[in-house]
């Protein structure tokens, strides 16, 4: 694909292979740290081999962002084939990737980054890399992006609560009435990477419904994807009752990756989406 700008992203946009291909996107990987091992997401590490570790982990791994220099090596190797670059990134109030990005690109002299903080974290990001991709100019893919940032959400379904709780998000009493009650939370990441409560449901099987009765409440949405952690055939599942009823989406599904994955837990499910 012939442009004259570059785009960048981070592993959390979970972009599918496929795009990364067709659209040449190119993708630095955060890290990820079970004990004294680090590895680079996606890259050391895939993500089926990360959610069996953290199935089997009693405590929950760390991530880290990458570094300045990461970022700069990566910008430097572009400006020898481009007149500049849209870099798009995991919100800010969830990881320092955006502004390692940005101390990176100011290492790099006479080549133009745009950092672009999504405020939002997997697929949403990849869409706004796919709009990014398929602009005329670096101008024009800034103003697309930056148009539709305040509109991604991702709406995740957990499985258990657990992963809250290891990760000091929730009390353990909280924890242990919801896993004895067996409630599914249902979350909504939304503007400026809120995470906001939408519902508590008891069983799984009553939650997958709530979910895309909420996502109903949303239309229009100009992307959507259905994700999982762990739970491909219902996530097939529920795309294909999605395509049903929106025949005019081409809807993928994806695996969410280790960063969100680590919060979140095996078995999670997500309808993420751009409104219009």
């Amino acid at each position: 694909m012939t442009r004259s700008f570059a785009v960048v992203t981070d592993s959390t946009a979970d972009l599918p292979d496929e795009w990364r291909d067709r659209y040449d996107i190119e993708v630095v990987p955060l890290k990820v740290i079970f004990g004294k091992e680090t590895f680079r997401d996606r890259v050391d590490m895939t993500d089926e081999e990360f959610f069996r570790r953290l199935a089997a982990s009693s405590t929950l791994p760390t991530t880290s962002a990458p570094s300045p220099g990461e970022f700069a090596e990566v910008y430097r190797k572009l400006a020898r084939d481009h007149d500049g670059c849209i870099s798009i990134h995991i919100g800010a109030k969830l990881s320092a990737t955006a502004e390692a990005a940005r101390i990176g690109a100011q290492a790099v002299e006479g080549f133009r980054v745009s950092v672009i903080d999504s405020q939002s974290v997997s697929m949403p990001i990849a869409f706004l890399c796919r709009v990014a991709a398929e602009s005329e100019t670096l101008g024009e893919a800034i103003a697309a992006v930056e148009q539709r940032v305040p509109k991604c959400r991702v709406l995740a379904l957990l499985d258990t609560l657990r992963y809250l709780e290891m990760g000091g998000r929730l009390s353990r009493a909280g924890a242990m009435i919801g896993t004895m009650l067996d409630l599914k939370p249902l979350l909504l990441v939304a503007e400026d990477a809120t995470i906001k409560p939408v519902d508590r449901v008891r069983t799984r099987s009553r939650a997958i419904p709530r979910m895309i009765e909420f996502f109903r409440s949303e239309q229009p949405v100009e992307y959507v994807a259905v994700m999982h952690a762990e739970a491909k055939e219902e996530a097939e599942r529920i795309a294909a009752g999605l395509h049903k009823e929106f025949p005019d989406h081409e809807i993928p599904i994806g695996q969410i990756g280790s960063v969100l994955g680590t919060h979140a837990g095996p078995q999670a499910l997500g309808i993420v989406y751009i409104k219009k």
